[in-house]
């Protein structure tokens, strides 16, 4: 056989239908009737180019190179190969086209053999060998036959790579070429697409650099961006009262025992209904008063204004504390007890000193006045006047014990002079005590031996300037903190902002007593409702003097 080849072959592929044709290798019976046909093929070749002998073959190996060479490579699932075989029946011309049928078919598994590929032989002889080609009708089967069973004896197969035993979609001319290309197109994009990605990815940095950069100077410019100053009004502007009061309760200069009426009102206090308790010091009685009706009544002691010891009965009451639960506390000071009353209760229970006696013993009272309350442990101290100091009890014990002053009567910081109104203060463990005969505001601290001055003179030294004061016989806070006292002696309210020393008179005309709205006459103590309207006992006028905040 010549050498002579084709030198570039276009193929056209065409898919029949599986009636269309049939196989003209002769073959045994029993194989053909084993076989299914599945599919056709049918396969084109051009030439493109003539003949080349033997020696232009040998001298132009580079451009005789190429045969028209397809191939099918099977992939996956091996058990179902296919068989090629092609059915060439006309003679191909010089610029004939030569068409080989190709016919998919498909054996049982029994019979099939495990081929990596399959190759059909493609006999491209130029038309001058025509007589080669009628060899070729009788001896192309066998080669066939041959190139399927072993591939490497034939120059020209079809390998397929991609389609398990069949030829898939062979548009190209040369596949090996065009296969090449496809891969280097593949491999081509994959670079275009991780570039693409790194330059996405490095646009992204850059973006999100550039918007922190932007923010940040949105950022600085905003803080840097003058604020209006707005005209806040100050605390002192809430804290205002009229300077002209209203006679809520009492008559002005005139003791009286009608439940509307005083006999040197001591101690107020306010319960969670907003009820105004008075104690009426010489009435010897405990007045609940209804600040909305402007109504009294008698809760405790007698309302007809008669002393008494026994549990029901009261002497000279002058100080109160209510509790949450609206218990009342009350110093007993003319019987030189502590009595409790239950809240709506008709008679009381001693909770600490000696009905009747007055003594320094531990359990005893020597004019007990302020009452302070430690709600977390219950226990209660009270100013036991007379004897300077202040004494702490436990809830069911009738014995005390020295919390404050007991060192005798004086003004240096380990000692009291008379204390008369009593705070405690929660946020700092300790007692607010009026020092009433040092002329001061003193705290406490519990467990301390000494106090330190927060308002007046610390020598007690007497005055009537902001920073002094002349005998206060009680203290009280409003809920910013501020403090305010009854400077008794200077006929005035003193209110004294948190964190200052300087007081503000908000009631009363300093060293000028009297009866007119504006005046006073030695207050003893002061009281808030909820909306922090000031009352004030205004002891000698016999009154209750209500302050109105605006």
């Amino acid at each position: 056989m010549k050498e002579d080849r084709v030198s570039t072959n276009k193929l056209s592929v065409k898919k029949l239908r599986r009636r269309s044709k049939s196989l003209n290798r002769q073959r045994p019976v029993s194989s053909i009737l084993n076989t299914q046909i599945s599919s056709v093929i049918h396969v084109s070749v051009k030439p493109l180019r003539s003949a080349r002998s033997t020696s232009n073959y040998k001298d132009k190996k580079e451009s005789n190179n190429s045969l028209s060479r397809l191939t099918t490579h099977q992939s996956r699932n091996r058990s179902n190969k296919s068989v090629i075989e092609e059915n060439s029946n006309k003679q191909l011309t010089n610029n004939e086209t030569r068409s080989i049928s190709v016919i998919k078919v498909r054996r049982p598994s029994s019979q099939f053999r495990q081929y990596s590929s399959k190759s059909i032989n493609i006999s491209n002889e130029t038309n001058n060998s025509s007589n080669k080609h009628d060899r070729l009708g009788t001896e192309k089967d066998s080669d066939h036959h041959d190139n399927i069973s072993n591939p490497s004896t034939s120059n020209n197969h079809i390998i397929n790579k991609n389609w398990p035993g069949t030829i898939e979609d062979l548009t190209n001319p040369i596949h090996n070429s065009h296969g090449s290309i496809k891969n280097k197109k593949k491999e081509n994009f994959i670079e275009y697409c991780c570039r693409c990605s790194r330059r996405r990815v490095l646009m992204y940095l850059i973006s999100l650099i550039l918007i922190g950069i932007i923010l940040a100077i949105i950022l600085i410019i905003l803080l840097k961006k003058p604020t209006r100053i707005r005209n806040i009004p100050s605390l002192e502007a809430y804290l205002r009262w009229n300077t002209s009061a209203t006679t809520v309760f009492g008559t002005t200069g005139l003791r009286g025992n009608t439940s509307n009426q005083l006999s040197s009102p001591f101690g107020l206090g306010f319960d969670s209904f907003g009820d105004l308790y008075i104690g009426d010091r010489y009435n010897h009685r405990i007045q609940k008063c209804n600040i909305r009706n402007l109504t009294c009544k008698t809760i405790a002691g007698q309302a007809n204004a008669v002393s008494g010891t026994n549990m029901s009965s009261l002497n000279g009451p002058t100080f109160l504390y209510i509790d949450t639960n609206n218990n009342l506390y009350i110093a007993d000071s003319g019987n030189q007890r502590i009595q409790f009353w239950n809240y709506g209760a008709s008679y009381g229970t001693k909770v600490a000193g000696v009905t009747g006696s007055g003594g320094s013993g531990l359990n005893q009272f020597n004019t007990p006045y302020g009452i302070a309350r430690d709600p977390t442990t219950n226990a209660i101290y009270i100013c036991d006047y007379n004897n300077h100091r202040v004494m702490k009890y436990f809830s069911g014990n009738l014995t005390g014990i020295v919390i404050a002053g007991g060192n005798g009567l004086g003004i240096n910081n380990t000692q009291l002079n008379y204390p008369a109104g009593l705070i405690f203060d929660s946020s700092t463990n300790s007692l607010i005590i009026s020092n009433y005969g040092a002329s001061n505001i003193v705290r406490w601290v519990i467990g301390d031996y000494n106090w330190t001055i927060i308002a007046g003179s610390s020598t007690g030294l007497t005055g009537i300037t902001s920073t002094l004061l002349n005998h206060p016989t009680s203290v009280t806070y409003d809920p910013m903190g501020n403090m305010y006292i009854a400077d008794m002696f200077n006929h005035r309210i003193q209110l004294y902002l948190l964190g200052q020393s300087n007081g503000t008179t908000i009631a009363g005309i300093l060293s000028q007593p009297g009866t007119n709205s504006t005046m006073l006459n030695y207050p003893v103590s002061v009281a808030f409702d909820n909306q922090l309207n000031l009352y004030v006992a205004d002891s000698f006028n016999q009154r209750i003097q209500k302050f109105l905040r605006y």
